[in-house]
């Protein structure tokens, strides 16, 4: 396996730019890389359950908690649905993850938990996977997750990377 990409940060990323995040993506994408990508805008602390069952095109015995997101996410990087059966990186672009956080900051700290696990057992198969979460919150801090603090990309680490400048009229 060739070194694709190496996190920045760890295996779970957070970008406020949503242009930086899709050329990023555009970049692992010319290197082999498979993306799923999917917006939590709208995700309540049951909905994003469904949300992410349809994007990872889980099998229909998928049991809609938190146990079976975790055996069903491990198939999905195993290239049992979802991804190619190929060897090669995983991406999971979670869109405007802020507003899950701000919805559901319990289930959404879960979610983390479990996307981290994941993200250990695919490189223990040989398939890395990396999680990309968005942010409109140029603020917005995680709790910590495997001891370690999920972290801004290299290119917006700096709090002033993440500001919003207003339009000059």
């Amino acid at each position: 396996m060739n070194a694709l990409v190496e996190p920045s940060r760890g295996l779970i990323e957070l970008y406020r730019d949503a242009g930086v995040l899709n050329a990023e993506i555009e970049r692992l994408e010319r290197l082999g890389a498979q993306t799923m990508r999917v917006d939590a805008g709208s995700w309540d602390a049951n909905s994003f359950l469904v949300a992410l069952a349809q994007t990872l095109d889980f099998p229909e015995y998928f049991g809609g908690n938190l146990d079976a997101l975790s055996d069903c996410l491990a198939g999905s990087v195993a290239g049992e649905y979802g991804y190619r059966p190929v060897p090669g990186y995983r991406l999971l672009a979670i869109y405007q993850f802020d507003s899950f956080v701000r919805s559901a900051s319990h289930r959404s700290a879960a979610l983390l938990e479990v996307l981290h696990d994941t993200a250990i057992l695919a490189l223990k198969l040989g398939n890395p996977f990396l999680v990309l979460l968005q942010s409109d919150d140029p603020d917005l801090s995680l709790p910590k997750i495997g001891g370690r603090t999920i972290a801004w990309n290299h290119a917006e680490f700096l709090r002033s990377k993440r500001s919003v400048t207003p339009p000059i009229e």
